[in-house]
């Protein structure tokens, strides 16, 4: 049969590179209607390689009140009751086109949610083209019902209207393209299958479900959102409240709770006109749940980061909010017997993880729950009329740590004050150098930490980046690295691995996260950090660095400034400090174009010419034309008792250059076997120059053509040489 063209809905967010627990909780939107040709390549391509629905929505958004059709069906058998060859062979004698293939657990163990493991089976889809699309709903559940009846094992939400199906696999594939697609309106006694379903009551489709992201109207007639409305609060009814229709000009709703424990909203004046039912309108299902949890402060859900069941209280004898890993349902079941909360019928998801910029601990309409709880310091607004001033110790302290170096300490102000106004990770960090003593650590701990949350900032060494678990980058907005060494240069070294997670923590905001007994995923690197030194010289830097603030070495103990109070004077006196400090940042005019833009100060080039080889310095100094570099490092040549001597030959070349604008290759290798105690030919070194100069060309030179390189070499007064 000539091939043809169908519909297909196609979600943009999908990753076909990932597997369904990254996927799935991305795709509730991003939806589109595509066409496609029903040959074996697009419709293997299709299932292979997308996330598809056979329906059809009004909008971006996949569910049930915005399906307005059907295109195709997906028949689903994932427990095994039908093997590939049974289903090929049924194939075979259907009067339609279709395609069978295997789902991403096909022949895998599966672990459902309550812990238990199924053991691996074939798990297969039958896709089937349909010739029109079904707009009625009844017209569907009649066609669910005959192939229910054809297929009693088939999963019963096969043709759901909010149904999506994640990519597959080609270890089962068979394309059929010989009948056409699904003519269902001629499929016989299809009407019997039609009166056996339930229609749908009028309570679905008049009733409105009552959403939390909902806004009404509350007795002072202010907009608020459902969420924020305690029950016996009195509002205005949302579907009715402000109508013409109401004799009435006062509120008429509250949200109450039923015997399940669950709320509900009422409404007297729709009870008396008798929409809804009788006045009641339900919640969502999984969006009262969660608005009868928020009452008693508690949380459960399922982190669809791990796929595990989580719950959340404040437990006894700790002050923040816990949440922790619930091992099954039976944990979830004590949990909520224990705590005094309904068992859900169905679970909230939603990915639990750090949300720095969030002062909520929950956001399920946005898909999250918090780790990070915000502190009140970093919290409470500045006073209207209020202008904060840096406070004096903790200047003091910035200013003996940065060793007084106006530059650096004007730039980690401004970085510091971007990062507690925004709230997001920065991609560079400060290195601290200076004996013991000087405030760094007291620094961290009495005022950074106690800002951004002692639970959420944490003082580690560098041994920390060396083992396989980094869960610690999205559980910390902070850390400070202490005794830090190590070559960042990108050469080879004896602590390069160790060295390069350290480099890809501070710049990479995604990256893969392993936890102790726990599986790798894709997470969100939230933490920011700063390194502290004792040593001198910790680290080397290559010349492009773009990840390192340096400053100065103090050399001065804390203990030692004309400033000190005592030790216990200081940490008082910072206490008393802190909101000011952050009222003073969150005011601080902050030049965004600097962040993430590193100084280049003399504290930097010290670090970055430790990382130098002598090559490096030779080229470097040949690129800029620098004589008195490379006189100030000819090695001098002994003769007998005049060591002052140099070698004339090496002499000659230096004094030749004076003004020049060209060299020769025989010249350069003469003059880098000399400075670097080399041997090395004038092919040889001419390798080895084409990866610094570029390759050499023909100049003349005393009017010898000869292979060389234009350099412009700085002039120099040689009448002292006379």
């Amino acid at each position: 049969m000539q091939n043809y063209k169908s519909r297909i809905s196609v979600n943009g967010h999908y990753d076909p590179t990932k597997g369904k627990e990254h996927n799935n909780s991305r795709v509730a939107n991003g939806w589109s209607l595509k066409e496609y040709t029903w040959t074996e390549p697009s419709v293997r391509e299709l299932t292979t390689q997308h996330g598809i629905s056979c329906n059809e929505y009004s909008g971006e958004q996949r569910s049930t009140d915005s399906w307005v059709g059907t295109n195709a069906i997906m028949l689903d058998f994932d427990d095994g009751s039908v093997s590939s060859s049974q289903l090929i062979d049924d194939q075979k004698s259907w009067k339609f086109d279709s395609y069978i293939y295997s789902s991403q657990n096909h022949q895998k163990p599966k672990e459902k949610q309550d812990g238990t493991v199924v053991p691996k089976c074939d798990r297969l889809r039958g896709f089937i083209p349909l010739d029109e699309t079904i707009t009625d709903v009844s017209d569907l559940k009649a066609l669910e019902g005959y192939f229910k009846n054809k297929y009693p094992t088939i999963d019963q939400s096969f043709m759901g209207q909010a149904r999506y199906f994640a990519h597959g696999t080609t270890e089962v594939s068979s394309f059929r393209n010989s009948q056409g697609p699904l003519k269902w309106k001629e499929i016989p006694d299809l009407d019997k299958y039609r009166q056996k379903v339930t229609a749908k009551s009028w309570q679905k489709k008049i009733e409105q479900l009552v959403q939390l992201s909902d806004v009404v109207f509350d007795a002072d007639r202010k907009e608020v959102p459902i969420k924020d409305i305690q029950p016996d609060e009195p509002i205005y009814c949302p579907y009715c409240g402000l109508s013409e229709e109401r004799s009435g000009d006062n509120h008429n709703a509250v949200i109450l709770m039923s015997d399940d424990d669950l709320p509900f909203l009422f409404c007297s004046s729709c009870q008396s006109r008798n929409l809804g039912n009788k006045g009641v309108y339900n919640f969502e299902e999984v969006d009262g749940y969660i608005y009868r949890l928020a009452l008693d402060d508690k949380l459960v859900f399922i982190d669809t980061l791990k796929s595990k069941y989580m719950g959340g209280c404040k437990e006894p004898g700790i002050d923040e909010f816990v949440v922790r890993e619930q091992s099954g349902t039976d944990h979830v079941t004590q949990f909520c017997k224990s705590h005094k909360v309904p068992y859900p019928s169905t679970f909230p998801r939603a990915r639990y993880e750090l949300i720095f910029n969030s002062d909520e601990r929950a956001e399920f309409d946005k898909g999250y729950v918090n780790k990070y709880s915000v502190t009140d310091l970093l919290k409470n607004a500045v006073p209207v009329g209020h202008v904060a001033k840096r406070p004096k110790y903790i200047g003091n302290l910035i200013d003996h740590i940065m060793t007084d170096d106006t530059e650096i300490i004007d730039r980690f102000y401004n970085d510091l004050a971007w990062f507690t106004q925004n709230r997001k990770k920065l991609i560079n960090s400060y290195l601290w150098q200076g004996v013991e003593g000087t405030g760094k650590g007291f620094f961290f701990s009495r005022v950074l930490q106690v800002i951004f949350g002692t639970q959420y900032c944490a003082q580690t060494d560098q041994d920390a980046f060396g083992t396989q678990f980094n869960s610690f980058l999205t559980d910390n907005v902070l850390v400070l690295v202490n005794e830090v060494s190590g070559n960042f240069s990108g050469s080879e070294s004896k602590g390069l691995a160790t060295i390069e997670k350290m480099k890809i923590a501070i710049t990479d905001e995604h990256i893969q996260i392993e936890g102790k007994n726990k599986d790798r995923f894709n997470g969100k690197n939230v933490c920011s950090f700063l390194f502290a030194t004792n040593r001198r010289d910790a680290i080397t830097l290559s010349d492009n660095d773009r990840r390192f603030n340096v400053a100065p070495r103090q050399e001065v103990k804390l203990h030692d400034t004309p400033w000190w109070p005592g030790y216990y004077q200081l940490q008082s006196l910072v206490e008393d400090e802190l909101q000011e400090f952050v009222w003073y940042l969150k005011q601080y005019p902050v030049d965004e174009a600097l962040i993430g833009k590193v100084i280049d100060n003399e504290p930097k080039r010290i670090l970055q010419i430790m990382s130098q080889t002598n090559a490096d310095m030779f080229f470097d100094a040949v690129n800029k034309g620098d004589l008195d570099w490379l006189e100030e490092n000819v090695v001098v040549e002994l003769s007998g008792f005049d060591v002052d001597k140099k070698n004339d030959h090496i002499n000659s070349i230096i004094f030749n250059l004076a003004g020049a604008d060209k060299v020769s290759v025989n010249d350069l290798c003469d003059l880098y076997n000399n400075i670097n105690g080399k041997k090395l030919t004038t092919v040889a070194f001419g390798r080895l120059a084409t990866g610094h100069l570029g390759k050499a060309k023909t100049v003349r030179i005393a009017n010898n053509p000869q292979q060389g390189f234009k350099i412009n070499w700085n002039s120099r007064d040689l009448s002292d040489e006379s």
